[in-house]
């Protein structure tokens, strides 16, 4: 199983703030791509690597405290992690949200994700939204916790988008899902919506930018049945160009 280390236990005022998640199937597999918003003033994240969790190989990028939003296991189970700006805060909350992805990657399926989330210390981590994508049952499931209930329910395996903005969230949500409804299932067109400005550029367009903050970065899993390849710009994707990819495959289990 997975722990959750000294260095992840961060107050909560250094919370993650993740802002577009997007889920496309395709061909004999899945592709999962996220904004990441965060303060200008935040520290950079680390770029992905491959990373031990429990007995999996894992691929993610990193807070520098260990914590991350996205990330899947050499068992082809993806996970994304965006806030839940709509329920109010827990002014108990002492955990950062990064330390969710990570444990819940020692999971092979989901059904054993479901059961290490009553192992994390929820009752001090703050609302979030969680999109767990699992390759080989070929399920998109959503579990959501607002403080006090944590609730998973099953998504079809569909094009589906989240959006998060602790500005105004229920606005944002409208803005940015008029545009994403527009835009062909394709992944270059997925990249596009990624770095999209429309309607115009601000705190609610894909691509957000406001004086205080900004999408600091753009993460994709493209997964197969070979395995997965991560692609990161550590940037909003209207200025920094994509890395090249890391690859995981899920035909070698950790030894």
């Amino acid at each position: 199983m997975a722990q959750i280390s000294g260095t992840q236990r961060l107050l909560s005022a250094r919370r993650l703030a993740v802002c577009t998640v997007s889920f496309l199937p395709v061909e004999q597999g899945f592709a999962l791509a996220m904004n990441r918003d965060e303060k200008k003033s935040r520290v950079r994240g680390e770029k992905p690597r491959k990373q031990r969790t429990g007995r999996h190989l894992s691929l993610h990028p990193s807070e520098p405290g260990g914590g991350t939003w996205i990330g899947v296991n050499h068992r082809g189970l993806a996970l994304a992690l965006i806030n839940w700006h709509a329920k109010p805060l827990n002014e108990q909350a002492c955990v950062s949200r990064g330390v969710v992805v990570p444990h819940l990657l020692a999971a092979e399926n989901l059904e054993r994700a479901a059961k290490l989330f009553v192992s994390l210390p929820l009752e001090r981590l703050n609302p979030f939204r969680l999109i767990a994508v699992s390759l080989s049952e070929r399920r998109l499931q959503e579990g959501q916790w607002d403080g006090n209930c944590l609730n998973l329910s099953q998504r079809p395996w569909v094009r589906s988008h989240w959006f998060s903005s602790g500005l105004d969230e229920a606005g944002a949500a409208r803005a940015r899902a008029k545009i994403a409804d527009r835009v062909p299932g394709t992944m270059s067109q997925l990249r596009r919506l990624h770095c999209s400005h429309r309607p115009e550029r601000g705190a609610f367009s894909v691509c957000m930018h406001r004086d205080d903050a900004e999408t600091v970065s753009y993460t994709e899993v493209l997964a197969d049945r070979e395995g997965a390849r991560m692609r990161h710009a550590a940037g909003a994707l209207c200025k920094e160009r994509l890395g090249a990819p890391s690859f995981l495959s899920f035909h070698a289990p950790l030894a």
